[in-house]
């Protein structure tokens, strides 16, 4: 509410008017947030939370854009009671803000990083961190609405789930905020393609539930020991003895620690899906594969398609169960829509080469193709013939043999 009153139309009317000094200085710093690209947006997060020292807290930069995302919601809310949201805060913010802060602690001392290490980071693990403060900025100023002109920058979106998900739930429900740094299109609607609770342990319904589906996609793993990993792509869901997908694809590890391995460009094997489902390495070993019986799943250290690193946390090893798996097209409404609509039609494809399969309409060729009469099947009878123990059984309507008693 403070905010918003200070940024009531009377008000900045009146410091335009006056040509007030700090009106200038507020300009400026708006179009830090944003207009002038995600680097000055970094920088003013950098100096928000650094008072001008040279190293800070890794805590102090992930907890400001987690409030920050929370906040460019509030603010467009017709009717937001601020207790609650207080409330949620006070009770989400460390949960939510863990893995981001162990994976920028990483690359500085004692949970301390410098400006560079921030910069860094950001580009690498959370490109989308910037847009915390540009859409908090972009949300006060327009109260949600889009602009004519064209932005700088991408809106922050926190992720909206259309279904239960065991995996974002309870503790680990605020680890969205993390995905969506990662990635434009991990924020806004999310639909559920698969899920291990609602469509049964199967490699064969996960398979139902994705093929024909083209667009973003986020499939992520919940192990026996609780690490959440998984991989994002945007392509079409097929079947195919040979690898596909794109460049814009990823692997991470989500919990303990935010870590995503980008595509290097050496190799381009980024989903195999046949018997199993597997994310690069090769046919042989995927870096990332879950097998048909979905037990007993990898999770390898280093490929050519994508960055080294453990997958898994440092104490574990290669190999893993499922606890949860999940699948859900992202990327808003629009293209999930167009998503569902490929598999729709895939589905078709397949539902009328199957039923052309099953029916024959001339039998012809068929009884041609089962060559009754040239098989072994009869041949008994043609060899018994002849014989002085062989005779027609008129009564029953076939032979029989005259045995000695």
């Amino acid at each position: 509410s403070c905010l918003r009153a200070a940024m009531s139309v009377d008000l900045f009317v009146d410091c335009a008017n006056e040509g007030h000094p700090s009106l200038e200085r507020f300009l400026e710093g708006v179009a830090d947030c944003g207009q002038r690209g995600h680097k000055e947006a970094l920088r003013v997060i950098w100096d928000c939370c650094s008072c001008f020292e040279d190293k800070i807290e890794s805590s102090k930069i992930i907890d400001l854009c987690y409030r920050l995302s929370v906040a460019a919601d509030v603010i467009i809310l017709p009717e937001a009671d601020a207790k609650s949201i207080v409330a949620k805060l006070e009770s989400e913010h460390d949960t939510a803000c863990k893995a981001l802060e162990r994976s920028l602690a990483q690359g500085g001392a004692g949970g301390y990083v410098t400006k560079e290490t921030f910069f860094n980071w950001a580009e690498t693990m959370a490109p989308m961190i910037s847009s915390t403060l540009s859409t908090f900025m972009h949300n006060l100023l327009f109260h949600g609405k889009w602009i004519k002109h064209r932005l700088n920058f991408v809106l922050f979106q926190r992720p909206k789930l259309d279904q239960h998900s065991d995996i974002f739930e309870a503790s680990h429900q605020p680890n969205l905020f993390a995905l969506a740094c990662t990635s434009p299109s991990l924020g806004g609607e999310w639909h559920n393609l698969y899920s291990r609770q609602f469509h049964g342990a199967s490699m064969n319904r996960l398979q139902y539930s994705i093929l024909g589906y083209k667009g973003p996609t986020l499939v992520v793993i919940e192990t026996d020991k609780d690490d959440i990993i998984g991989g994002f792509f945007n392509t079409k869901w097929k079947k195919s003895q040979d690898y596909y997908g794109e460049g814009s694809g990823f692997l991470f590890q989500l919990f303990p620690t935010l870590t995503v391995f980008n595509a290097t460009g050496e190799d381009k094997n980024f989903i195999h899906l046949q018997d199993g489902l597997g994310f690069g390495g090769t046919k042989n070993m995927p870096r990332l594969f879950i097998p048909a019986s979905m037990e007993a799943c990898n999770a390898g250290v280093m490929d050519k398609t994508f960055q080294t690193g453990n997958l898994l946390p440092d104490d574990c090893l290669e190999k893993f169960n499922i606890k949860s798996i999940e699948v859900w097209g992202t990327g808003g409404e629009e293209a999930i829509s167009k998503g569902l609509a490929s598999r729709a039609k895939q589905r078709e494809i397949t539902d009328s080469a199957i039923l052309q399969a099953r029916v024959v309409k001339d039998k012809k060729p068929l009884v041609g193709d089962i060559n009754l009469i040239d098989t072994n099947l009869y041949k008994h009878r043609e060899e018994a013939r002849g014989r002085s123990d062989f005779s027609v059984d008129e009564q029953h309507g076939g032979y029989k043999l005259e045995r000695g008693q």
